[in-house]
């Protein structure tokens, strides 16, 4: 297959390679042009559980990176997605596959974009509800790929056409497990409910650079009582939708195969070696604050579910970073969050 990724962070590394290795034709796309150059002249080197040196086509506008692609696929972070909707507008081809890794609402706000245009071109949005690449990278060209997870839960819109989607994409994505409607995906993922209360709690470790493993370390018993305290509220707020959402424990067993029987220990687990950030200019905070938490917190008072340890949480980033990530959340409204369950 003929595959356009747009964005080249570590995800669009580890995500050509993968593709790569399967043998698929891969084009890739960055706003900076200083990654494409990178890439374009060294390639991208892969270690971990796949290895190697691929060279994918490099691309220097939209147009051109989705021009002969049957997939495209989104790997920016989440508040890329809106930007990324508005470029591709015009340029769609007819019968293309948009799939957004890591949702957080990409398919809602790429329908508030494109809606017309993927209802007359006949393309399908999809998005992820995590990262099934599990990736490591420190500068543009290199990546390791520590872990590709089992299952990886994905939803579409039109939401009815998820089973013919995922049938066109089966043999390069067989992780993936079909759920009923982008609510699913976007609500229903515990990388925001896990990485908030983990990352406030080490936050001084983070601004200071030091090295240090995020769950072995951040997941005390404490932190882990609060991850389950707006785990609570985010269910809630989905059962008010008329949604049967999984605790973050079931979403972390079903992804990674185990049976743990409680979250500490499922934490402990499955995430043992994995390293914090750095820096507080990190998607755990950037991207999973303002569209995995904020937006709980906006159906909470449009539904009339109290979400006091989310409001909590968001606000205290906002007050820490000195940004509103309420305003930086996606716009909500609630007839067409329902137009999608």
């Amino acid at each position: 297959m003929k595959f356009a990724i747009l964005g080249m962070g570590k995800i669009g590394h580890s995500m050509t390679a993968y593709l790569m290795g399967r043998g698929h034709q891969v084009t890739v796309w960055d706003r900076q042009a200083s990654k494409r150059t990178i890439i374009s002249n060294q390639g991208i080197t892969i270690t971990g559980v796949l290895e190697g040196l691929f060279r994918p086509e490099v691309a220097s506008s939209i147009p051109d990176v989705i021009q002969e692609a049957e997939v495209i696929i989104v790997a920016t972070t989440a508040s890329g997605h809106r930007p990324i909707a508005e470029m591709l507008a015009g340029h769609l081809k007819k019968g293309q596959i948009i799939l957004i890794c890591n949702g957080n609402w990409g398919v809602y706000e790429f329908r508030q974009v494109l809606g017309n245009e993927l209802v007359e071109k006949h393309v399908d949005v999809l998005e992820t509800g995590g990262m099934h690449l599990m990736t490591d990278s420190e500068k543009t060209g290199v990546c390791r790929l520590k872990r590709i997870k089992d299952v990886l839960t994905v939803s579409s819109f039109p939401k009815d056409h998820i089973d013919v989607d995922l049938a066109r994409i089966h043999d390069v994505f067989p992780q993936f497990k079909a759920v009923s409607t982008p609510l699913m995906t976007s609500l229903n993922a515990s990388n925001p409910v896990l990485h908030g209360p983990i990352g406030l709690f080490e936050f001084s470790t983070i601004e200071n650079g030091g090295d240090y493993f995020f769950y072995k370390e951040g997941a005390t018993h404490h932190v882990v009582a609060y991850i389950e305290r707006i785990d609570k509220e985010r269910l809630a707020v989905m059962q008010a939708l008329g949604l049967k959402g999984q605790s973050c424990l079931d979403i972390v067993n079903a992804a990674w195969q185990t049976h743990e029987d409680n979250l500490y220990d499922a934490i402990h687990l499955n995430y043992p070696t994995s390293k914090g950030p750095k820096s507080v200019e990190y998607r755990f905070f950037t991207e999973d604050v303002p569209f995995g938490l904020a937006p709980i917190c906006k159906l909470g008072k449009l539904l009339g579910i109290p979400t006091p340890y989310t409001d909590t949480l968001v606000d205290m980033y906002s007050k820490i970073l000195d940004r509103d990530f309420f305003a930086e959340s996606p716009i909500l409204n609630i007839n067409e969050v329902k137009a999608l369950c």
